[in-house]
């Protein structure tokens, strides 16, 4: 029997390199691991060197940069609609055009592809433009309300459309303010109610995000956007309740708390801010103001005093985590939208629609680095 295998033990061998060899093929076909949180240092006002060596597609809940692409065709439609020589920004000793912007968009299109393999055609490619005195982040989100299509016991707060004489202006001035709307009841019962919902608080954060969705009895859903304001200077809930003395942070998961536990100060609080949003039904999510559905992670809202729509900028901030307190967040984004709270300096980033991104959007209020990015 020496030299001899048995019939009963090759079989089993076989049968053993056969499962081996399924094994290795599995794992060879397993997409890598994402990385837990958080990926890389705190950011700080750092090089660009240093951004780029710890920028990941990750960092923004991407699988690759080249996911990037639709969000990065979103601001080339938009720019290339523009007289290519026209000046859109000229301050702090930076003068660009909406031809500057293109070639910055174009180039990091053609990159694309290569940029999981090589990050360092970031810096090779492009000129950073430090922003002067770094950035204000905030960040928004898409908020989910409850409402109902009529007005009954439980749904009693209206979501209006834009009044017509608002729309047909042919200039702005101060419409009705929120409490003539929402004490003196002064445009109810003229057909302009979309929807009712269950919690003014609830509304009025929607305000503040721009647009929504609407989430019906029977589980059906409507998006509701942006449509016009009535004219009167935006006062945040939150510096109102600071300089009554009922919050320290003023963020809104601390002000949804105190309104749940002060029911009848909710008018009171919210009545302090004059400016009112009007709403209409809208085919998409969120729509930035190029017209286009934002983007998580990717689009951000600017100021375009300081940073033009159609700008790729390259951001950094230290976002609010449930699970470390903090976390790095380095990305490449897109001035895609604009909003009346951006005053100065600021950032507004959309972060989505789950609940991670109501998290970051309610607590996040820091300080980080940007950088204009331009093709050399």
């Amino acid at each position: 029997m020496h030299g001899q295998i048995p019939f009963f033990n090759a079989r089993r061998g076989a049968g053993i390199c056969l499962l081996l060899s399924l094994c290795l093929c599995a794992c060879a076909k397993k997409p890598p691991a994402e990385p837990e949180r958080p990926l890389g240092p705190p950011v700080s006002f750092e090089s660009p060197e240093f951004f780029v060596t710890h920028l990941a597609p990750y960092n923004q809940h991407l699988k690759s940069w080249k996911d990037m692409e639709p969000t990065v065709r979103k601001s080339m439609r938009y720019v290339s609609g523009k007289p290519a020589d026209s000046v859109v920004l000229a301050r702090s000793g930076l003068t660009l055009t909406w031809g500057d912007l293109a070639r910055a968009l174009a180039r990091l299109q053609t990159l694309l592809p290569q940029l999981d393999a090589d990050p360092a055609l970031f810096l090779q490619n492009f000129r950073w433009v430090a922003i002067p005195g770094g950035i204000d982040y905030s960040g928004y989100y898409e908020p989910v309300v409850r409402a109902s299509r009529t007005r009954k016991p439980g749904f009693t707060q209206a979501i209006y459309r834009c009044p017509p004489e608002i729309k047909n202006s042919r200039r702005k001035r101060h419409y009705y303010d929120r409490r003539a709307i929402e004490e003196k009841q002064v445009i109810a019962g003229r057909g302009l109610e979309l929807a009712w919902a269950a919690d003014p608080v609830d509304t009025f954060f929607l305000e503040i995000q721009g647009s929504g969705r609407l989430v019906f009895e029977d589980g059906s859903q409507v998006y509701v956007n942006y449509d016009c304001q009535n004219g009167h200077k935006y006062k945040s809930s939150g510096r109102i309740m600071r300089e009554k003395g009922l919050l320290k942070r003023g963020d809104i998961y601390e002000q949804r708390e105190w309104f749940k536990n002060n029911p009848d100060r909710v008018r009171e609080i919210l009545n302090d801010n004059p400016s009112y949003v009007f709403f209409r039904f809208g085919d998409n999510g969120p729509t930035g103001a190029m017209g286009y559905q934002v983007d998580d992670w990717l689009s951000l809202a600017t100021n375009r005093d300081h940073i033009p729509l159609g700008a790729v900028l390259a951001y950094g901030v230290n976002i609010p985590d449930e699970k470390y307190g903090k976390a790095p967040l380095r990305g490449i984004g897109f001035a895609q939208d604009v909003g009346g709270a951006i005053k100065g300096r600021r950032i507004d980033i959309f972060c989505g629609s789950d609940a991670h991104a109501n998290y970051v959007a309610s607590h996040l209020d820091a300080k980080g680095p940007a950088w204009i990015l331009l093709a050399k």
